[in-house]
Parts: C-alpha cells; sequence; structure tokens
C-alpha cells in the first residue's frame, strides 16, 4: 500500500468514528461544529465575506465534513463553492449535510493533487487546519496544483501551524496526525511563481500563521 493510500485509509476511518466531529475540530455537539465553520471563515478572511464576487467559484482544500465550504455556501448563495477532500467518507457526510445547497458540491480527490478540475477554474482557493497534517512533499504538490487551477489575479490563503525554529524531529510520512510546524520563512517559501505574496497573517508559534497570495 503506497503512502497515499494510507493517508485515503487513515482519514476514511476518522470519518468513519461517531466522534468525527470531535476529530476534526474538537468540538462535539453539530450545532456547534456547524457554527464554527463561520467563525474559523472569518479567521481565512478576516475582511469578510463581501469580498467575493457574485458568480465567483471557491475552493476548499481539505474540507473534512464541510464545516467551512458549508458555512460560506449559506452565506453566500451567489458564490459558486467546491469542497475536496481524500477521503470518500468525509465527502459522503459533508454532501448529505448539504443537500440544500444548489452552490455547494463535493469531490474526492487523490490527496495530492487537484486533477479533477481544469486550469484557471477558480478564482479563489483557501486551505485551514489541513497542511499541517500533510508530509511537506505532499503539501508542496499540492500547492503547485491549487496555482494550476487558481484563475490569473486569483487569491490563494493556506494557513500552517508557525514555530520560531525549525522542526527538529519530523514525523514519519504515514503519520497523519501529528504537526508538520512551519516557520515563517518555511511558510512563505512554498510561494513561487507565479504565485505572489500578499501578506502573512500571525507570529511564529502561533496556531494559525496565513500566508495570502495572488496569483500574477
Amino acid at each position: 500500500m503506497s503512502d497515499v493510500e494510507k493517508m485515503k485509509q487513515y482519514w476514511n476511518k476518522v470519518g468513519a468514528r461517531d466522534d468525527v466531529n470531535w476529530q476534526i475540530a474538537h468540538i462535539a455537539d453539530d450545532q456547534d461544529f456547524a457554527q464554527s465553520g463561520l467563525q474559523s471563515l472569518q479567521k481565512v478572511f478576516p475582511q469578510g465575506l463581501a469580498e467575493f464576487k457574485p458568480n465567483s467559484r471557491v475552493l476548499d482544500i481539505g474540507c473534512g465534513k464541510g464545516r467551512l465550504a458549508k458555512a460560506l455556501a449559506t452565506a453566500r448563495r451567489d458564490v459558486r463553492v467546491v469542497g475536496v477532500d481524500v477521503s470518500n467518507n468525509m465527502i459522503g457526510l459533508a454532501t448529505a449535510e448539504a443537500e440544500d445547497l444548489l452552490n455547494l458540491s463535493y469531490v474526492t480527490i487523490d490527496g495530492v493533487s487537484l486533477s479533477p478540475f481544469a486550469a484557471d477554474t477558480f478564482d479563489c482557493i483557501y486551505s485551514y487546519i489541513v497542511l499541517q497534517h500533510l508530509p511537506r512533499a505532499v503539501v508542496k504538490r499540492l500547492v503547485t496544483d491549487a496555482v494550476r487551477v487558481l484563475k490569473p489575479g486569483g487569491t490563494f490563503v493556506f494557513q500552517v501551524q508557525s514555530k520560531a525554529k525549525a522542526q527538529v524531529e519530523e514525523p514519519a510520512d504515514t503519520d497523519f496526525r501529528r504537526i508538520r510546524y512551519y516557520t515563517a520563512a518555511q511558510a512563505v517559501a512554498l510561494v513561487a511563481p507565479p504565485l505572489t505574496l500578499v501578506e502573512t497573517r500571525g507570529t511564529e508559534g502561533m496556531h494559525d500563521f496565513f500566508v495570502v497570495t495572488t496569483k500574477v
């Protein structure tokens, strides 16, 4: 079994657990879990959801049960939201909970690429509490493919967990729970042409360190 297959297997097992909400966001209650999606979106987009133009296409990488994607699609019915995840179980749960939202859809991906989508498809791409669980080589591949499917002029926002010093003991590539920490320099180093850095938010040592980019 390849490492990618092991990754899919791991997250499928998490998606099948009775405490899946807790595994994703450390929130057990279904209603609180759903409401937390909007709170997390406010971290990703602190300027507010009004920034999205009508008919924009937005991609959520590592959507899990759709906590953020559903909150965004509910708040902005005029925006098309697509959530992707490596776990078939997660995608199944997300789809079942979003049947009334015509502007929201979910797709299972292979975990290392965004191959279901053509180049220059999305106006905005974001990823929250996802990349920190992935081997660094996988993160680089996902970031590269995110650039491919992002429209010129589009925005790509991703979050990592940060520390002031580089991580000494790296988790095994098949360990999908332990955190990979990034210094600010390591996080910014993921940005390469045709991406250009717009800003970073947060400081080293914080749980949420955001890198905001645009495609030129």
